[in-house]
């Protein structure tokens, strides 16, 4: 009996961990990677805890582990995904404002630096982002 409450203490904890990174609030890589990470991790930790003789707590714990890694490498590549799509928001919302000499500037400097179809809005300096910006907000106020 005393053998089996570390067991599982290991494994409530394994699960916990999972649930905690399961929740309702994660994003769809997190989950799937807890998920990933927690099944692997106790397929590998089943196996080398049945060479010592401990294949529950080695399966246990290896859940615990590979769900905790496999929630951080999804969670990793949400703010990835995530960070993309700004970047091709910010592109949208400055694309907007160009005007067509402004547009053919950029492409001019895209063709200089050996890019030609690169995204135009790649080669505005942050200066010119602040202009924008700028008048973007001018219009939204001449718009009231």
């Amino acid at each position: 009996m005393k053998r089996s409450l570390p067991i599982f203490l290991i494994g409530a904890s394994g699960l916990t961990a999972a649930f905690l990174f399961t929740g309702c609030d994660t994003s769809p890589n997190m989950a799937r990677g807890t998920g990933i990470g927690a099944a692997t991790g106790a397929l590998i930790g089943g196996i080398i805890g049945h060479q010592s003789g401990e294949t529950g707590a080695g399966a246990a714990i290896g859940a615990a582990l590979g769900g905790v890694t496999g929630a951080a490498i999804g969670s990793q590549k949400d703010n990835e995904e995530l960070k993309r799509s700004n970047i091709d928001s910010d592109s949208g919302f400055y694309r907007s404002l160009l005007t067509p000499d402004e547009v053919s500037t950029l492409r001019a400097r895209a063709v200089q630096v050996g890019r030609p179809n690169a995204e135009v809005t790649e080669f505005l300096t942050a200066e010119e982002k602040s202009n924008l910006r700028r008048r973007a907000s001018a219009k939204t106020e001449i718009g009231r």
